[in-house]
């Protein structure tokens, strides 16, 4: 019998990673799967590195806010530099960059967007979204079935494991192959009102035996928001305020303008923006 651990979408949130990787230990497990989105818009950058390198973490997958680091600023910024969104993305880009090692920059670039593995005879497939495109928004929970039956024809696979979407969710394809969403670590989310105010970590344990899978366990795990807040202030974290709402309802910022704007002029981070690509421009990244 086998126990894995599939984690995904820590945004930055140490404090919610390590107290996940303490509840998975207490279970027992032997082995973990990281379904992608490891930094950004949190705080945590070399501590959530180790901490992943330190546990048995046999697959590692990039998500789409892990292909920001790799995207060329310059040409963004040029083109979209008057949408909020891009000060919003730079800045938090230069915060890991001026934060996380270049060694463990170089082991993110290197992560595929999907992965493939088997367990006693089943056919496994991990994917952040598609295994083609680790970004969109084809699987949320109460998208259409062929979306979701488009993950596991193809090969096909008897399960199919994703991340991204921020919502633990169990389900089949229309064949009966198993599709296993373990939810957010760092930022859960619901649209429905009355489960908003559970910030819970969420992650999924499953476990496999002689017979197939003998179980799949989601579970939530309580942690400290005001130590990961008061985290985020200690190493000046930008749109820090945009941060903490996060914890009220679970909602993101991406593409709240109103919220980005009112953060960007009152810090004026669009010159800040401006300033920092044109640095890159004459000197490069990390700078």
């Amino acid at each position: 019998m086998k126990k894995v651990a599939i984690i995904s979408d820590i945004h930055g949130n140490y404090t919610a990673f390590r107290s996940v990787i303490a509840d998975a230990e207490a279970q027992n497990v032997s082995e973990y799967w990281f379904l992608g989105d490891l930094l950004m818009p949190g705080p945590g950058t070399n501590s959530i590195m180790k901490l992943l390198n330190s546990i048995n973490t046999t697959q590692m997958i990039r998500g789409n806010w892990d292909n920001f680091l790799f995207e060329d600023l310059v040409s963004i910024g040029k083109a979209y530099i008057d949408e909020p969104q891009t000060p919003y993305i730079v800045e938090l880009v230069k915060y890991v960059y001026n934060h996380l090692d270049n060694k463990y920059l170089e082991q993110v670039k290197s992560w595929p967007i999907t992965s493939n593995t088997s367990i006693n005879g089943l056919k496994i497939l991990l994917a952040h979204n598609y295994p083609a495109k680790n970004y969109g928004h084809e699987l949320l929970p109460y998208e259409k079935q062929q979306s979701f039956d488009k993950l596991l024809f193809d090969k096909p696979y008897d399960i199919a494991i994703y991340g991204h979407t921020h919502h633990q969710l169990f389900r089949t394809s229309s064949q009966d192959q198993l599709i296993i969403n373990p939810g957010s670590i760092g930022q859960p989310y619901t649209a429905w009102s009355k489960f908003s105010s559970d910030r819970r970590a969420q992650y999924t344990i499953i476990t496999f035996d002689d017979t197939g899978y003998g179980g799949i366990d989601f579970r939530k795990v309580s942690y400290s928001i005001k130590d990961e807040l008061n985290f985020a202030a200690a190493n000046d974290l930008p749109f820090i305020e945009l941060y903490e709402r996060i914890f009220s309802d679970g909602k993101a910022f991406t593409h709240n303008d109103e919220a980005l704007n009112e953060i960007i002029n009152k810090y004026d981070y669009r010159t800040d923006t401006l300033n920092y690509l044109k640095k890159i421009a004459l000197f490069g990244k990390n700078i």
